[in-house]
């Protein structure tokens, strides 16, 4: 299925330096406007708009995407070669770090490892607002690298959350594959990884992709089996890849339900680095339902299981979050009411902190 209409603007929301937020007369009512395909528009002018996610009330509609203005030719000032959104209508050309006429193509003629670097891989992009929040609330001199692959939105911009990392000047994300709208751009999440290590010299790697997963109820049709690939690929680098469970005692779905299916199955069916998995402490019921959802990780001589008690950082975290965080929405619900999802995201975080020693100038 697909549907697009023309809309008149009836206002300019917001503008950045990624898209436009509109006003509009039909449809959803609002737009997105991505400014590496067109020129701004104003109030007043007329758009079409793809408005399919919206009918079919999907997860990711609430927001129409312009597939054309009323501007004539046209061409928008950029630079590089290599091209993002490919045989899609918005394919445009980006500046990517790993493209042969980057200054900092050299890096790659070196040879890279990882040499035991923690890195975090995290299914959902809502958990980045929490791990990035706990990291300016336990310790702002540590760099942190994101890299936000393709699985998901293509255009990484879209969130505001994205906007608010892309101002911060220890926060370094990096669009890769065809996912677009970083701070830099790669290729794919290798050359990434080592950019942010080899250049930028971050303390800490989170590897996520962009809002918008998708699930299909189906054994292996989830965006999350992203994560044994990207645990393999750290693996190969000689990292040290740390999974984020996915924790709920809020929802209603039983896949999800303590630790979700997302984070149990490409773990334990198809990751073959050795891979380590945070849980908080629990206690009662909730420890005893995780506790029998483990066994099969038990038998993969590659995983290893701890637990972090992480109940003052939750609390911390909390407050911190009343008083300088977005808000933040996982599968359609504010986090607050889920502390287990935000102790789940915490703990390997908390884990990796107090297990390396904090320099002056970052871990």
């Amino acid at each position: 299925m697909y549907k697009a209409l023309t809309v008149k603007v009836i206002d300019v929301l917001e503008k950045n330096t990624d898209y436009q937020k509109l006003k509009t007369d039909g449809g959803s009512g609002r737009a997105y406007l991505y400014l590496c395909s067109f020129p701004p528009v104003k109030k007043g002018e007329y758009v079409k708009v793809n408005t399919t996610a919206e009918v079919l009330r999907l997860g990711t509609g609430g927001w129409d995407i312009v597939l054309s203005t009323e501007h004539d030719n046209y061409i928008l000032p950029g630079r590089g070669h290599i091209m993002k959104a490919r045989y899609t209508p918005f394919q445009h050309s980006v500046h990517s770090v790993d493209d042969p006429h980057h200054p900092d193509y050299g890096i790659f003629q070196q040879s890279f490892s990882l040499k035991q670097f923690p890195v975090l891989l995290a299914e959902l992009h809502s958990m980045l607002p929490i791990l990035l929040g706990a990291v300016s609330m336990e310790n702002d001199r540590l760099n942190i690298g994101v890299v936000l692959s393709d699985e998901a939105s293509l255009a990484a911009g879209l969130s505001d959350h994205m906007m608010e990392w892309k101002q911060r000047s220890n926060v370094w994300v990096v669009t890769a594959g065809q996912a677009f709208g970083g701070c830099m751009e790669a290729v794919n999440v290798v050359n990434a990884m080592q950019w942010l290590v080899l250049k930028k010299r971050v303390d800490l790697l989170i590897l996520s992709m962009g809002p918008g997963t998708t699930g299909t109820n189906t054994p292996y049709g989830f965006s999350g089996m992203a994560l044994a690939e990207w645990a393999n690929l750290i693996g190969s680098l000689e990292g040290m890849p740390f999974w984020v469970p996915r924790l709920s005692f809020h929802t209603t779905r039983e896949r999800h339900y303590g630790l979700s299916y997302h984070t149990l199955t490409p773990l334990h069916s198809f990751t073959y680095a050795r891979s380590t998995l945070v849980l908080p402490s629990m206690e009662g019921q909730k420890r005893a339902y995780v506790k029998q959802q483990l066994p099969p990780l038990y038998t993969k001589e590659h995983v290893i299981i701890a637990e972090e008690n992480i109940d003052s950082w939750c609390e911390n975290w909390l407050e911190w979050y009343q008083s300088n965080g977005k808000k933040v929405i996982s599968m359609g619900t504010g986090v607050t009411s889920d502390p287990d999802f935000i102790k789940g995201v915490l703990a390997p975080l908390a884990y990796i902190l107090r297990k390396q020693e904090v320099r002056k100038d970052g871990l």
